[in-house]
């Protein structure tokens, strides 16, 4: 088939299911052809491990994009005419109008792909360029994880598995959106005697179905917001509440209240590293006291991409990352780890991802801290004297060890917060 010229790197391997089906008709998409190419397109995300397919519209093109371990490549570039084929196809299957809507859309179809049911949430959105459209691909394996196999380091787990003995309080994961902070929660409820108690979860959306628990789908339009339906768990003799997220200061409230009347509440929110939390709650209105007598474990987490281990590269450091970890006082190796490329990881010399977690137990040195209204630096210094590990130490852990690259850790950038003193 043609491909059109331009400065993006493509990655045609990534959908040759795609391209074969497209190939086997004489290397057009017709009516006869539309739904075999879109299964195929869908296998190659499968086995991909991608977790989206992107249609980005440029005028006459449509770039199809994957996102594979967090990061979007280029796999195929197509005329408009061809490509929107696909495009209105998966409009039809999820019960939308093919045709470019004015106004954003969003649904959710179930299809098979060789004997598998995969769940696919489609989203489409008007641009200047023309309708764009993302397939969210629902991995019901992520719910399956359990809290040993996120990536923690022993410690961490220790002090998990303490609070998972004598469950209470609230439980907070924080990270940028796409660090896996939902994975984790479900893990934690995987480990809990689910059949024994009773179980509701605030999201939006509602990702994944869960047998045996309560899942309620936020609805702002009717009024359904995470606050109100965190109030109107509390009616409903629950033991565990699982609040999608804390954005706001109504929904920083309500988890508040619903955690002081004895009920477990695990949420997430979007804060620098563990610390980061009591601020983000400072900042909703909520009083030091009310913080200090909840919070019972925070976890601070961000994904980065595993090294393939067929061909990851051992070398000294280069100039650039030498003098980013001197920018922040973290002693320089002899010998870092670079991504190769080999068939295994498909050239991308990654294959997989990987946690890094600091995980905070609140003790009561840290509460009277909490309450007294110590800054984040007095508090981030103080877990420092008694060994705390945070964030970015246990990031060089795994990149040192060849886990992952420093480039992975560089990526995440500014999300780091430097480690006081030498942790190192």
């Amino acid at each position: 088939m043609e491909m059109l010229n331009s400065e993006r790197h493509l990655r045609p391997h990534l959908a040759q299911n795609f391209l074969s089906a497209i190939d086997a008709t004489g290397g057009i998409i017709t009516v006869d052809n539309t739904e075999a190419c879109a299964v195929a397109l869908v296998r190659d995300a499968i086995l991909g491990n991608a977790s989206d397919i992107h249609f980005l519209p440029c005028d006459d093109v449509i770039h199809i994009r994957l996102r594979i371990d967090g990061r979007l490549l280029d796999a195929v570039r197509m005329p408009t005419h061809q490509a929107i084929r696909i495009v209105r196809h998966f409009k039809t299957l999820s019960d939308l109008d093919p045709m470019p809507a004015m106004t954003p859309l969003v649904a959710r179809r179930s299809i098979d792909v060789d004997g598998r049911t995969i769940d696919i949430r489609v989203a489409t959105v008007p641009s200047i360029g023309g309708e764009k459209m993302v397939l969210r691909l629902l991995n019901r394996r992520q719910l399956q994880h359990r809290v040993h196999e996120l990536g923690m380091h022993d410690e961490e787990l220790d002090e998990i598995r303490r609070w998972l003995r004598h469950v209470t309080g609230m439980f907070v994961v924080t990270g940028p959106t796409g660090s896996g902070k939902t994975t984790t929660l479900y893990a934690l409820l995987q480990e809990l005697r689910l059949h024994e108690r009773s179980v509701v979860t605030i999201e939006n959306p509602v990702e994944y179905r869960v047998d045996g628990i309560t899942q309620i789908q936020v609805d702002e339009h009717h009024q359904l917001t995470f606050s109100e339906g965190v109030r109107a768990t509390l009616r409903l003799d629950v033991d565990y509440i699982l609040l999608g997220e804390v954005r706001d200061a109504a929904s920083a409230h309500a988890a508040m209240e619903a955690s002081s009347t004895g009920r477990t509440l695990m949420t997430t929110m979007h804060a620098r590293d563990a610390v980061g939390a009591v601020t983000a709650l400072r900042n909703w209105g909520l009083s030091d006291h009310e913080i200090a007598t909840a919070m019972e474990v925070v976890i601070a987490q961000r994904l980065v991409r595993k090294l393939c281990t067929n061909c990851r590269i051992h070398e000294s450091p280069r100039d650039d990352e030498a003098e980013w970890l001197h920018s922040l006082k973290i002693p320089v190796p002899e010998v870092t780890w670079h991504a190769g490329a080999c068939d295994d990881c498909r050239g991308l010399g990654y294959l997989g991802r990987t946690g890094i977690f600091e995980v905070w137990r609140v003790s009561a040195e840290d509460y009277h801290a909490i309450v007294e209204h110590c800054d984040e630096r007095s508090l981030r210094e103080q877990l420092a004297r008694r060994g705390h590990r945070a964030l970015l130490t246990n990031g060089m852990t795994v990149a040192t060890d060849g886990t992952t690259s420093l480039d992975e850790l560089r990526q995440l950038g500014a999300f780091f917060v430097p480690p006081i003193g030498d942790q190192t």
